[in-house]
């Protein structure tokens, strides 16, 4: 008998002529705590009760300082003294970026065109300690560094560990932000397995290279990861949903979970003066240099090549570009250098490669001087230069001798010679234009040779304009058929006389896929509210839409599927409504 009463509730509560019967409509805004730290999360519930739909989602002010994700909205029937009461839930995940005391609300529902306001609520944000080893839960994060104290630009490496004891996704990282201080990523994330505390979990590991532009001492503050985490701890035998096929992050929704590292302590030195080279560009780091003259013999007025390569790890773009040093009776010129960077888990590394192409001009033996460059080495704590070895350059005369052409020869007075004819050419030479007239092979030749010659082009003028006929027709397809799914909405309304609610949700469906290029297989009136506003439909007459589809589902699911005739002949009015408005 209780089933009977249940089940009957149910269907006096899906029926169209019970929906007055809700009552008034209230708001309220709860959260399931009051005081929570920075990597806690906090649920948030706006109910709306009296109502079962809302125009839009609720609008929650205080929010400024949060990051909200939407856990989506669940609707409700109550049965209190014999009266039906219907709601609607909307729940919201909080992810606190500052401490500090806040107030979330009200939050401002709108209900048939009617706004209705929720309470406030008081949040407070503690800042709060990482957790010791031993509390740590199934999801945590460290930092480390390779060392507390560097010179100024000196690499560190900065290690972030998250460890897994249950499945997450959605995995996203936040730096700290520190001014003067920079951050590298090296590669790309490690996903590893491991023991820690003797349990099995997932480890993945990020690490950066950091680098100080100034001296002073740094507080890191702690990075921070955010998730979405699935309990794994779920309890067998209450349901079909309790299928290990049901398990899977797909089928459920994950709690958004925020973790912090610790925070480090990093001390940032000045580089020594004592020892400092001239012309210091501020390389830190380890390097080398190397170089090669190729070839290293050659003849007056050919050209040899000069390599020269710095590469090591560090600050590597602070490289500097080298010059070359006039040499004697040579000409120098210097090709663009090439600069590249790259880098592994022990930080930045890269080279610069600078080359000169020379030209001597008379033979002879040139001596090519050395280039040096110099860097600090946090290492040794010190300075130090390098420089190429010497190159010599062996130059012999050329193959051909230098004429020299004396104008004092030449007998006074003597005139310009005369050309003498020594030989004829092989080929007849046409003195006038007319004697190419007579032999012109174009004369010779038929039509039929002019059309073999247009044939290729011709072919590719027909096949090009094929391809744009075609490629004009596939662009403007979509444009015709959005054009003419009013029209085609419309008729279907007038030939469904019966109101048939399971004809109309469909057709309305064709509709909205038809106007908007969409392929949905199932159209919700709340789906059908946001396609229609993110295209410039107004609140109102995307609620009309909305409140006749839902009707349409009453109908249907409450087993009456000819009552709707009324919404066939007031659905062409809504669809020419919504084609003005839409921009």
């Amino acid at each position: 008998m209780k089933r009977l009463l249940v089940c009957l509730a149910f269907f006096v509560a899906a029926t169209p002529g019970s929906l007055n019967a809700y009552g008034e409509i209230s708001v309220s805004l709860t959260l399931n705590r009051q005081e929570a730290t920075l990597s806690d999360s906090i649920q948030m519930v706006v109910s709306v009760s009296g109502a079962k739909q809302c125009d839009a989602p609720p609008e929650i002010e205080g929010l400024d300082r949060f990051d909200v994700t939407r856990g989506g909205s669940s609707s409700r029937v109550e049965i209190i003294n014999g009266r039906i009461r219907k709601g609607i839930d909307y729940t919201y995940y909080l992810r606190p970026s500052t401490p500090g005391t806040f107030q979330i609300g009200p939050a401002l529902a709108r209900v048939d065109g009617e706004t209705f306001e929720s309470n406030k609520v008081s949040l407070t944000i503690v800042k709060g300690a990482p957790s010791p080893d031993g509390a740590r839960g199934p999801v945590f994060l460290t930092a480390t560094l390779s060392s507390q104290e560097a010179y100024v630009e000196e690499q560190v490496l900065y290690t972030l560990r998250l460890y897994l004891r249950t499945r997450v996704s959605n995995i996203s990282l936040q730096l700290p932000e520190q001014d003067y201080l920079t951050f590298q990523q090296l590669g790309k994330p490690r996903e590893y397995q491991g023991m820690l505390e003797g349990y099995a979990c997932q480890i993945l590991e990020v690490a950066y290279a950091v680098s100080a532009l100034r001296e002073g001492d740094y507080q890191i503050e702690p990075a921070r990861m955010e998730m979405s985490v699935y309990d794994e701890t779920r309890q067998s035998g209450r349901g079909p949903f309790d299928d290990p096929f049901f398990s899977n992050p797909f089928f459920r929704a994950g709690r958004p979970v925020s973790v912090f590292s610790e925070p480090l302590e990093l001390k940032i030195m000045r580089l020594p003066e004592k020892g400092k080279p001239d012309g210091f560009s501020g390389l830190v780091g380890s390097f080398t240099i190397a170089s090669e003259l190729t070839p290293s013999k050659i003849r007056a007025g050919e050209s040899t090549t000069l390599t020269v390569q710095v590469a090591g790890r560090g600050n590597v773009h602070r490289i500097p570009d080298l010059r070359l040093p006039a040499i004697d009776h040579v000409k120098i010129y210097a090709d663009q250098p090439v600069f590249a960077a790259s880098h592994d888990l022990k930080g930045l590394t890269g080279s610069k490669r600078m080359k000169w192409a020379l030209v001597p001009e008379l033979p002879g033996d040139y001596e090519i001087p050395p280039l040096s460059i110099s860097f600090f080495d946090p290492e040794a704590c010190e300075y130090r230069t390098i420089q190429t070895p010497g190159h010599s350059l062996a130059v012999i005369p050329g193959k051909g001798k230098m004429i020299l052409v004396d104008a004092g020869n030449r007998a006074p007075g003597s005139g310009k010679e005369a050309v003498q004819e020594i030989g004829h050419d092989i080929l007849p030479l046409h003195m006038s234009v007319r004697d190419m007239d007579a032999g012109s092979w174009t004369q010779n030749r038929s039509l039929f040779v002019w059309a073999i010659l247009l044939f290729p082009a011709l072919l590719y003028g027909a096949a090009f304009t094929g391809q744009q006929l075609k490629r004009r027709s596939l662009r403007t397809r979509p444009i015709q058929q959005a054009r003419g799914a009013a029209r085609r909405m419309i008729r279907q309304c007038r030939q469904i006389e019966d109101g048939d609610p399971t004809r109309l949700s469909a057709a309305v469906r064709e509709y909205v896929n038809s106007r908007f290029g969409l392929s949905l297989a199932s159209l919700t009136p709340d789906e059908a509210v946001k396609i229609l506003r993110s295209h410039g439909v107004g609140f109102e007459t995307a609620g009309r839409l909305q409140n006749a589809l839902q009707e349409m589902e009453d109908a249907i699911y409450a087993g009456r599927p000819r009552e709707n005739v009324g919404i066939a002949h007031a659905l062409p009015g809504i669809i020419r409504a919504i084609e003005r408005e839409i921009r």
